[in-house]
């Protein structure tokens, strides 16, 4: 599930959290909820409608909802808003108290909805890069199982985020930790418009890469480096569902 977009606790302190707190606001708020595909058309009519109520209501964040396109767990939708900071939750659930949106959620989708999974991740905005006047209608996450003993990750992510810059490489990536949870994993995320943008035209990143750098060797020293602080990967592919999202503010 989008457990894996989460789309930096304190967590897996290779991102320190001191740092988190001098950029701009960074976590992100997801829910995952678990609907019976007998129940999908009628979740996502209740959905819409509530959805309709919180913009009227007010609500300041911008949520926005994916579902798997790859995977075993097709029956998620995962439900994100970004970005804010700790203290924009106590405002927030003050909203959501004066405003009674919950009896709407409640009389509407939540009567579809057979499992919850709630968390907060972080995003390294420093070492992401993401365009905001493209539609990217899927997004491919990779998760990185971290070694125990894992080490500089940050530093590995600025190594590998600087020389994408170097090269302008023309993706949208975004690096984000879970807040919540084990915190064991780092996620990757890349923006795409299409499926044919998953196979770009062109030099690759490698061959940019080592133009830029002199030689294939420097590239392979960078992401040895990272490759040191990670046990494994997953890889899955989720479809951004704008009917069921918030208007863009």
């Amino acid at each position: 599930m989008l457990a894996a977009l989460a789309f930096f606790t304190i967590l897996f302190n290779p991102l320190a959290v001191s740092a988190a707190e001098e950029k701009p606001p960074a976590l992100v708020n997801m829910w995952v909820m678990e609907v019976d595909s007998d129940n999908w058309e009628k979740f996502e009519k209740e959905f819409k409608e509530h959805i309709k109520d919180r913009v009227k209501a007010g609500d300041k964040f911008n949520w926005q909802v994916y579902t798997p396109h790859t995977g075993s767990d097709l029956n998620s939708y995962i439900i994100r808003a970004c970005c804010f900071k700790w203290a924009e939750l106590d405002d927030y659930a003050k909203w959501a108290n004066d405003s009674k949106i919950m009896d709407s959620w409640d009389k509407g989708p939540d009567r579809y909805v057979e499992k919850y999974h709630h968390q907060y991740s972080w995003i390294d905005m420093e070492n992401s890069h993401w365009k905001e006047d493209v539609m990217h209608k899927y997004v491919g996450v990779t998760k990185y199982y971290l070694k125990p003993d894992a080490k500089d990750v940050d530093k590995s992510v600025k190594e590998i985020s600087d020389l994408a810059k170097a090269i302008k490489w023309d993706m949208s990536w975004s690096w984000e930790v879970d807040v919540t949870g084990k915190g064991d994993s780092l996620y990757a995320a890349f923006g795409f418009e299409n499926f044919a943008a998953m196979d770009p035209p062109g030099p690759s990143f490698s061959e940019l890469a080592e133009k830029h750098l002199g030689s294939k060797e420097k590239v392979d020293e960078i992401f040895d480096r990272f490759g040191e602080k990670y046990k494994g990967t997953h890889y899955e592919i989720y479809r951004h569902r704008p009917d069921l999202s918030m208007p863009s503010k």
